[in-house]
């Protein structure tokens, strides 16, 4: 099953309310009918992976987009403070970046 990642850099944007990310998360797993889980690690700072699988990445994506993206209170503390991937045609291996806090990076767009 396709999968899709967002990671969170808390300290990119100490303000953001960790409880409501969850929960918008969430939300939008199951509006696309997601499974989604949360991990957190620590290599050069600390971070928060929230881990979608999906039989459509599609979907997914533009549930992301217009229900997490464009939260009028987390859609632009999250746009400075996370990155989102997913498996490209060969898993992980040529993953897509659909988004990333550093906006000069070029984005790859889901095929639709």
């Amino acid at each position: 099953m396709p999968a899709l990642n967002v990671q969170v850099y808390p300290e990119r944007m100490p303000s953001l309310d960790l409880d409501a990310v969850l929960e918008i998360f969430s939300n939008a797993a199951q509006m696309a009918d997601a499974e989604l889980t949360v991990n957190e690690g620590g290599d050069d700072g600390p971070y928060i992976n929230y881990d979608f699988l999906t039989r459509d990445l599609q979907r997914l994506w533009e549930v992301l987009q217009s229900q997490v993206f464009t939260d009028e209170v987390l859609g632009p503390q999250l746009a400075l403070a996370a990155i989102a991937t997913c498996q490209g045609s060969k898993g992980w291996d040529n993953h897509l970046l659909l988004h990333h806090y550093d906006r000069s990076l070029k984005l790859d767009t889901l095929g639709g």
